[in-house]
C-alpha cells in the first residue's frame, strides 16, 4: 500500500490544487504583513509575546494544511490544525518569554536604542519542524487506518510520503528561484532591469515563495509513483551502507578493549559523536528493514549486520550516557549537556527495543516496528519537555552553575558571569540579579563585584561604565598581600591617556577584575605596577622623571605560567640585573632590540 493517492471521498485533483495555492497565497500574504510590520515596527511587531506566535502559526500551520488536504478526513484535519495551531503558538510564546524582552542597538557612543525580541532562536525554529513531522506522520497514519494506532506498514508509507515530498518541495522553490534569477540577469544583459528589481522587493518574494510551496506539494501529492521511485533508490543506497557501518563500529568498540577508555575521554567530545554514530545506525537499520514486507526482505548481509548493528546500539549509548555523566560531575550541567542528555534519553530507548528485537526468535528484528513507534511519541513528549518550563536547558544550566558557584565549588574568577547574562535569558538575568545581593561565603565580595555593571549592560559589546579611583582599587588584587596600588596611580584618569583602548579595562571601567604585582624592575627603589588581565596579557608601569605613571613595557610570555603566577603571588621572586645576551644596537638614537625566534620561546617551568 502506498497512501499518496488520497483519502476515499477527497475532492478531485483540480480543485485540491486551486485550495492548495489559495492556502500558499493566503501564507504569502500573512508572512509580507508580518514582515513588514517588523519593518516599520508597528502592531504586531511592538511585542514578542504576539509577533512571535504569529510568525509560527503562518510559517508552519498552512504547510500543513495543505500536506493534509486530500489527505485527512476534513474533521481529522480541522482537528489536528487547531491543536498544532496551539502547541506552536505556545513554543513561540516561551521561546520569546524566556529570552530577554528588548533587543538593545548602539547608535551612537554610549547610546542605545531598544526594539522588541520577536523572533525565537534557531532551535526553536527546527525543533519545532521535527515535532510537527512527527505528529503529523502519527495523525495521518491514524486517520488513514481509521484507528488511533495505525499499522506499521501505514506509518512508515506516510513518513517517507511525508520526508519525499518536503525535500523535493524544496529542491523544487530552489528551481523556482534559479530559474527567476536566470531570468533577471538574462534581461539585465540588455539592459531591461524590471524583472531583478521585481524578486528583490519582499511583497514578490514572500509570496511567491509560498506559492512555489504549495504548488510543491500538490505535485509531489499527486505524482505517488515518482515519490516511490524516489523512496525506494534512497533506502536502497542507504541499506548497504549498513555493513560498513556496522563494521566500522564494532570495530571501534574491540578497539576500546585493548586502547581504554581514557584516549577517548580526553577528546571532551566522545557523547557526540557517538550518539551521532548510534542515530546514524538506527536510520540504516530502518533503510535495511523497511516495512517489515516478507516479500521484500533484505538479502542475508543486511539481515546479519542489522542484527550485529542493533546489538552495538546499546555500548554506544551506553559509553555516550557514562562520558556525560564525566562531565557533568566535573563542570555541572549546561544547556548543550541537557540537550545530550535529552537525545540519550531517547536513544537508549530505542537500543533496549532494538537489542531485545536483535535476540528476538521470530521475523527477523519484527519487534523494532512497535518501537520505533513508541520512540516517535518519546521523542514528541522529550521535545515538548526541553522547550518548556519543565527541562528547558537554560533553566537547569543556569541552576547546576549557579549552584556550583554558591557552594565554592568553581572561583569566580573561572566562572563565567557572561553567559548568565547574555546567552540564557530570563533564568541567567534573574541569576544574576541575585547574585548581586549575595552575602554568603568567602567569595561574596568578589561575586558582587564581578556582576556590579553586567545587568545595566545593554548589550554585550557595550564597555561598562568607567573607572574612579575607588573602583579601580575594587578592580586590581595587589600582590604579595597586604601591599596596596600607590594613590597616585588610582587617582589618575587611566581614560584620558592617548589610546587608552590599548591600556587593561581593569583600570579603566567598572566591574573587571585582574591581578597586579608591585616589583622593582628597575632598580631605583620604587616599585613599577605590573598588571595581568588576561591570562596572555598585561602591561607594566612606571614614573617618569616628572612622576607621572606612563605604560613602561609588556610582560614577556612567562608571566602567565601557573608555577610562576603562585611564586608572584606569594612574593617569592629575585630581582637581579642579568648580563645581557646581546649588545644595545642604536641608530640615530634608536635602541634595535632581539627578539627570539618561536622556536626558541622559553617554556613554563614546573
Amino acid at each position: 500500500m502506498f497512501v499518496s493517492e488520497g483519502t476515499r471521498g477527497a475532492p478531485p485533483a483540480h480543485k485540491i490544487a486551486v485550495l492548495r495555492l489559495i492556502i500558499g497565497a493566503v501564507q504569502g500574504g500573512a508572512l509580507y504583513f508580518l514582515y513588514y510590520a517588523s519593518e516599520m515596527h508597528a502592531w504586531p511587531a511592538t511585542s514578542g509575546l504576539l509577533f512571535a506566535p504569529l510568525l509560527f502559526v503562518a510559517l508552519f500551520i498552512p504547510l500543513g494544511v495543505s500536506l493534509g488536504v486530500g489527505n485527512l478526513r476534513a474533521a481529522t484535519l480541522a482537528v489536528w490544525a487547531g491543536a498544532a495551531t496551539v502547541v506552536v503558538a505556545a513554543v513561540a510564546h516561551y521561546g520569546i518569554w524566556k529570552a530577554a524582552p528588548l533587543d538593545w542597538h548602539e547608535i551612537a557612543t554610549d547610546t542605545f536604542a531598544s526594539t522588541p525580541h520577536l523572533v525565537p532562536s534557531i532551535g526553536t525554529f527546527l525543533f519545532t519542524a521535527i515535532w510537527l513531522f512527527i505528529a503529523h506522520v502519527l495523525v495521518a497514519s491514524g486517520d488513514t487506518d481509521r484507528r488511533f494506532t495505525a499499522g506499521y506498514k501505514t506509518y512508515f508509507d506516510v513518513a517517507w510520503k511525508l520526508a519525499v515530498q518536503l525535500a523535493l518541495g524544496a529542491v523544487f522553490v530552489g528551481v523556482f528561484w534559479g530559474l527567476l534569477w536566470l531570468g533577471a540577469e538574462l534581461f539585465d544583459l540588455i539592459d531591461l532591469t524590471f524583472l531583478h528589481h521585481l524578486i528583490e522587493h519582499e511583497w514578490f518574494a514572500i509570496p511567491a515563495t509560498a506559492l512555489a510551496s504549495g504548488a510543491a506539494v500538490h505535485l509531489t501529492d499527486v505524482r505517488a509513483a515518482l515519490v516511490r521511485g524516489v523512496r525506494t533508490l534512497i533506502l536502497a543506497l542507504l541499506g548497504w551502507f549498513l555493513p560498513l557501518l556496522a563494521v566500522l563500529i564494532v570495530g571501534f568498540l574491540a578497539a576500546l578493549l585493548f586502547t581504554g577508555l581514557e584516549p577517548l575521554w580526553r577528546t571532551r567530545r566522545a557523547a557526540f559523536y557517538l550518539l551521532t554514530a548510534a542515530g546514524t545506525l538506527v536510520i540504516l537499520i530502518n533503510a535495511a528493514y523497511q516495512d517489515g514486507d516478507t516479500e521484500r526482505r533484505p538479502p542475508r548481509v543486511l539481515r546479519y549486520t542489522g542484527t550485529l548493528s542493533a546489538l552495538a546500539l546499546a555500548p554506544l549509548v551506553a559509553l555516550s550516557a557514562y562520558a556525560l555523566m564525566l562531565r557533568v560531575d566535573e563542570y555541572g550541567w549546561t544547556a548543550p549537556r541537557v540537550a545530550t542528555a535529552a537525545c540519550i534519553i531517547v536513544a537508549a530507548f530505542y537500543a533496549g527495543g532494538y537489542a531485545v528485537s536483535a535476540v528476538a526468535l521470530r521475523d527477523w528484528l519484527r519487534p523494532i516496528e512497535k518501537w520505533n513507534v513508541a520512540s516517535a511519541v518519546l521523542i514528541l513528549l522529550v521535545l515538548a519537555a526541553i522547550f518548556s518550563p519543565l527541562a528547558d536547558p537554560d533553566r537547569i544550566a543556569v541552576a547546576s552553575q549557579v549552584g556550583r558557584l554558591e557552594r565554592g565549588a568553581v572561583t569566580p574568577d573561572k566562572f563565567d558571569f557572561l553567559y548568565l547574562r547574555w546567552q540564557s535569558g530570563r533564568y541567567g538575568v534573574a541569576a544574576l540579579e541575585r547574585l548581586a545581593t549575595w552575602r554568603s561565603g568567602k567569595y561574596a565580595a568578589d561575586i558582587r563585584s564581578r556582576v556590579a555593571g553586567l545587568l545595566e549592560k545593554k548589550t554585550a559589546y557595550q564597555a561598562p561604565p568607567k573607572a574612579r579611583a575607588l573602583d579601580i582599587v575594587a578592580n586590581v588584587r595587589v600582590f604579595p598581600k597586604g601591599a596596596n596600588l600607590p594613590a597616585d596611580f588610582v587617582q589618575q584618569n587611566w581614560n584620558a591617556v592617548p589610546y587608552p583602548d590599548l591600556y587593561p579595562d581593569c583600570i579603566r571601567r567598572v566591574g573587571v577584575a585582574c591581578d597586579a604585582y608591585l616589583l622593582d624592575l628597575t632598580g631605583n627603589g620604587t616599585n613599577n605596577i605590573v598588571i595581568m588581565d588576561e591570562p596572555h596579557a598585561g602591561m607594566i608601569f612606571g614614573k617618569d622623571e616628572k612622576g607621572t605613571w606612563r605604560a613602561v613595557g609588556l610582560p614577556g610570555p612567562l608571566w602567565s605560567c601557573a608555577a610562576v603566577i603562585k611564586e608572584l603571588k606569594l612574593g617569592h621572586v629575585s630581582i637581579t640585573p642579568p648580563a645581557p645576551k646581546f649588545r644595545d644596537v642604536t641608530v640615530k638614537g634608536a635602541l634595535l632590540t632581539v627578539i627570539p625566534p618561536y622556536d626558541q620561546t622559553p617554556s613554563c617551568p614546573d
